[in-house]
């Protein structure tokens, strides 16, 4: 048989089925039965006509999403690298360092190179560097807020827009590196059989997050010995928030030795900032940073105003090399201090690379004056020592390690509930109130009071007017009458007679046989297009 013969001839059968099915369904179910299994053994010989056909459509549409994504993909990279224009740019890119991203945050760099870097501010966050145009980056730690919700990301190595190693998390999430099963198998124990005298981390990469706020770690390596700590390279990035205020911080160090009272004995590079915001206070905004000290003191190579922190301090070879030291920019509640920036050939605003040590950045926004739920103000209202998300009082199970039953609208953190909305009592309904009508699954089976058959006088969900409120049993039938032996006989979907599994509720009807004539019109349309192809390509 031809394709367009066969096509034919399974839409014909198919219609007839469908002609057939109604007076079928108030037939027996043996019948019905027979009638499956002489449609089964009649569409087994289209069957592989239709799989071939249906295999080779997935095929041809797999390969054109494919070669979509491909464009798209493309297409967003060269917007990356072409820099957004909707960014502003810099009067002076060599002293003004750039904030990356506009969310609030706080971050801590311990190396970025960048060859031909941009004048626009600010640049994007992205951790692998890819949107920022960045091809290098070491040790970024950061916290941030986005869309109200704080996340933590650990870029510890990206190269050409690759991150090679990273670590991300999400409120209630903590994550550490891929080294951290030696630091606390090996080396914390030979700290603590030294009596702390003795101590050493290794690539460090430590991020927390909460429902106020994420504290984000790293290092390269640390070391205490005999009272004298040693920083190889480590970067912080943190932003924390309460019920009134936000503050963002970052921090990176390089280089550094100190005494055990925390004094400076020497570094490197050092970068801090740090930006508070309150409501119905102006920002307060602190950047800090040197380059080269020794016992506190600065010295002052490659220039004085290195050591001394004094901010966008111009040195080495013009044009050639130039060197800024502790470059600064501050708008607002928005902060950047870099410690050490060289730069590789000059020529006004524009450079072939850029090479940053030691950079920090804060950037926060004051909560809003409206007033916040008590389960999403960043308060331990109850004092129970637990926090928003952290609180089972504010979870719908008192669960609170179940995010997908966080409520951050309930209004009572105790864990008795309440509050609107949640509680640790599992539940956001009245318990007063009937089984079927307080807003819980009281017997367990995924449905909820009028989607429940159990509230249902005649057991079908989909019928409002069966729905009894009062009913104070969701499991089962309900109390007026269950599925199909009502007092009034209205149980019943088919006049009193029980309606067999494999019928719908309404018609009847034998929905493998319905499936089946589906199938069959589908592979005639199938085979008839694949006809019409083939006559085509002639």
């Amino acid at each position: 048989m031809t394709s367009r013969g066969a096509g034919l001839f399974a839409i014909l059968i198919a219609a007839a089925v469908m002609w057939v099915m109604p007076s079928a369904s108030v037939g027996s179910t043996a019948d019905l039965g027979k009638a499956g299994d002489a449609l089964r053994d009649v569409t087994a010989g289209v069957g592989d006509a239709v799989q071939g056909t249906v295999d080779k459509t997935v095929a041809k549409t797999n390969e054109a999403v494919r070669r979509t994504r491909a464009k798209a993909g493309s297409a967003v990279d060269r917007a990356k690298q072409g820099k957004a224009a909707t960014r502003a740019t810099a009067t002076d890119p060599k002293t003004q360092p750039p904030l990356h991203g506009s969310n609030p945050h706080g971050q801590g760099g311990v190396t970025v190179v960048d060859t031909d870097p941009s004048s626009e501010r600010p640049l994007a966050s992205d951790p692998s560097g890819r949107a920022s145009g960045e091809e290098a980056i070491v040790g970024r730690a950061r916290g941030e807020q986005v869309n109200g919700t704080f996340r933590g990301h650990i870029t510890i190595l990206a190269l050409l827009g690759n991150e090679v190693a990273g670590v991300d998390t999400g409120p209630g999430e903590t994550k550490n590196g891929p080294l951290q099963p030696v630091q606390t198998g090996v080396l914390d124990p030979l700290c603590t059989g030294l009596a702390n005298q003795v101590c050493l981390s290794v690539l460090t990469a430590n991020s927390t997050s909460t429902a106020s706020g994420s504290t984000n770690d790293f290092a390269i390596a640390r070391a205490s010995v005999l009272g004298l700590g040693v920083g190889a390279a480590e970067s912080q990035g943190v932003i924390l928030q309460d019920a009134n205020c936000q503050t963002a911080g970052g921090s990176s160090k390089a280089a550094n030795v100190t005494s055990s009272s925390g004094t400076a004995v020497a570094s490197a590079a050092n970068s801090s900032s740090t930006s508070r915001s309150c409501r119905g206070q102006a920002p307060v905004v602190t950047n800090t940073s040197s380059v080269i000290g020794l016992g506190g003191v600065g010295v002052p190579l490659p220039a004085a105003g290195c050591a001394n922190g004094t901010p966008d301090t111009v040195t080495g070879l013009p044009g050639v090399l130039p060197i800024v030291c502790n470059a600064d920019d501050v708008a607002g509640a928005a902060a950047v201090r870099e410690a050490l920036d060289v730069f590789v050939l000059q020529v006004g605003g524009m450079s072939l690379a850029k090479e940053t040590t030691a950079a920090s950045e804060s950037f926060s926004v004051a909560p809003p004056e409206t007033s916040r739920a008590q389960c999403s103000d960043g308060a331990d209202n109850d004092g129970d020592g637990a926090v928003d998300a952290a609180d089972p009082g504010c979870h719908t199970d008192g669960d609170p390690t179940n995010m997908a039953s966080f409520n951050p609208n309930d209004n009572d953190e105790t864990n008795s509930g309440g509050g609107g909305g949640g509680g640790g009592s599992g539940g956001s309904g009245d318990d007063d109130a009937a089984q079927c009508s307080d807003g819980r699954d009281n017997d367990g089976d995924g449905r909820v009071d009028s989607r429940d058959g159990g509230c249902h006088t005649d057991g079908n969900p989909n019928n409002a007017e069966s729905f009894d409120p009062s009913d104070d049993d969701e499991s089962g039938g309900g109390d007026g009458g269950g599925s199909g032996d009502g007092d009034d006989g209205a149980g019943a979907p088919t006049g009193g007679q029980d309606t067999d599994a494999s019928e719908l509720p309404f018609t009847g009807a034998d929905v493998v046989g319905l499936a089946l004539a589906g199938l069959l019109m589908l592979a005639g349309g199938l085979l008839l297009r694949r006809r019409e192809d083939a006559h085509a390509a002639h």
